[in-house]
């Protein structure tokens, strides 16, 4: 259920974007977003949460359509069997929506990666996958070069083939609940 809400607000967000005549006019206001964040992720099939923090580079075309970088770190080493150690996190995306001088509310879609420092057996053998976040973003701007930014969203992960004492497992993909709390600089 709460993947096909974060689906569907993020194609309502496209299509509105999509739908103006206004969204390929020119944005007067800042064209470049730089903040950095504190993130709190649920891993439901590793039945583990970790907090992190990162940075955040976007570039806004016109009011409604920006292209985003993001890169967080999960620094808790965590060496239980299935919790995968330390996390890195880097995603890469749209962002769509309709935003106002004080405020701006957004659909996300960005592809990326989930790099986790220890495999599932514990064994310092790192492991790299895929990863799909899809979800919603809430920006205040308390001026007109700063923002503050809610994000929620699920971090889809395709977990590839690992080993455990009881043999390799299969790939799953995975559904993971993020959310993000952060400040920027518009500019």
């Amino acid at each position: 259920m709460q993947k096909k809400f974060f689906i569907a607000l993020a194609l309502a967000a496209l299509f509105v974007a999509f739908d103006s005549r206004d969204a390929l006019a020119q944005s007067d206001g800042p064209k470049v977003d730089l903040g950095a964040q504190f993130s709190v992720i649920r891993f439901r099939d590793f039945d583990t949460t970790d907090a992190g923090f990162g940075g955040r580079i976007g570039y806004h075309f016109n009011d409604y359509i920006s292209v985003e970088a993001e890169f967080n770190y999960f620094p808790d080493d965590k060496d239980g069997f299935f919790e995968g150690g330390r996390k890195t996190q880097g995603l890469f995306g749209i962002k769509t929506g309709v935003r106002s001088e004080a405020a701006g509310i957004y659909g996300k879609i960005r592809p990326g990666f989930v790099r986790f420092s220890r495999d599932f057996d514990t064994f310092e053998d790192a492991k790299t996958d895929f990863a799909l976040d899809v979800g919603g973003v809430l920006e205040l701007y308390p001026s007109e070069s700063s923002v503050v930014r809610f994000d929620l969203g699920d971090t889809i992960i395709r977990v590839g083939e690992r080993l455990s004492p009881f043999g390799p497992t299969a790939s799953f993909t995975s559904h993971n609940f993020q959310f993000s709390i952060g400040v920027g600089f518009r500019f």
